[in-house]
């Protein structure tokens, strides 16, 4: 189980593996960027997934979605990525495994906050012991992106050592944002990004750019294809710098 387990991970978050340490690291703070109806939820269940996979914790933070909601999106990826494998016979226990190291909270109606995400954190380790190793933070942008928040859900990250993820909604129409800079309104809290991926719609297929890495803007195509329904990767990808 555990080979099929590496097997799968097809997430571009395997792209970043350093020192044998998957993700941008503790306490550090990856960022999706698309237009609406691109793929950043599907590309966010994908990095729990692929965190999953390696053996971590993860908390998946949802805003106006179900619990059940989030669990289907996470069933229907992971039962595509087997049946593409012709794998289906170990969907059961895979699924098993997932649900054991996985946690879906949900807030509604603008009820999110750090506080109420620390209180959520303190219930898992202190009734659970469970402590996440990822937190995703899905739709934030219905929050309005208040830098504060999400200084405050970064601070959270590096306190338990786990690392953060968000996605943000970019337009076509409007302001595109300064050279140098993230586009908006990633722009607003930019220095608080590690990591900054960009999706990019193409013939029918989704490009993958690494738009900052650290401290440094890149806007660097990888010449990785995502798969349009999944946002893994693509069987076959070349990742030619």
């Amino acid at each position: 189980m555990t080979n099929l387990m590496i097997e799968l991970r097809r997430s571009p978050r395997t792209l970043l593996e350093r020192d044998g340490h998957p993700g941008p690291g503790a306490g550090q703070l990856g960022l999706v960027m698309a237009r609406a109806g691109v793929g950043k939820t599907a590309f966010l269940v994908g990095i729990g997934i692929d965190a999953l996979l390696s053996g971590q914790k993860v908390l998946h933070v949802a805003l106006e979605r179900s619990v059940d909601k989030i669990r289907n999106w996470y069933e229907d990826v992971l039962v595509e990525m087997l049946r593409r494998e012709k794998k289906l016979e170990h969907s059961a226990a895979l699924q098993l495994e997932i649900e054991r190291r996985r946690h879906i909270h949900t807030y509604v109606g603008h009820s999110f906050s750090v506080e109420r995400l620390w209180q959520a954190v303190e219930l898992l380790r202190n009734a659970m012991e469970f402590v996440p190793d990822v937190i995703i933070l899905d739709r934030m942008e219905l929050e309005g992106f208040d830098p504060a928040l999400i200084e405050g859900a970064k601070s959270l990250a590096n306190e338990i050592e786990a690392e953060l993820w968000m996605a943000c909604r970019t337009h076509r129409e409007g302001p595109q944002g300064e050279p140098g800079h993230l586009p908006p309104p990633a722009d607003r809290f930019e220095d608080l990004v590690d990591l900054a991926f960009r999706l990019d719609p193409q013939d029918a297929k989704v490009r993958l750019h690494v738009v900052k890495d650290q401290r440094q803007m890149l806007g660097r195509d990888l010449n990785i294809v995502l798969d349009p329904q999944t946002l893994l990767l693509a069987t076959g990808f070349s990742a030619k710098g």
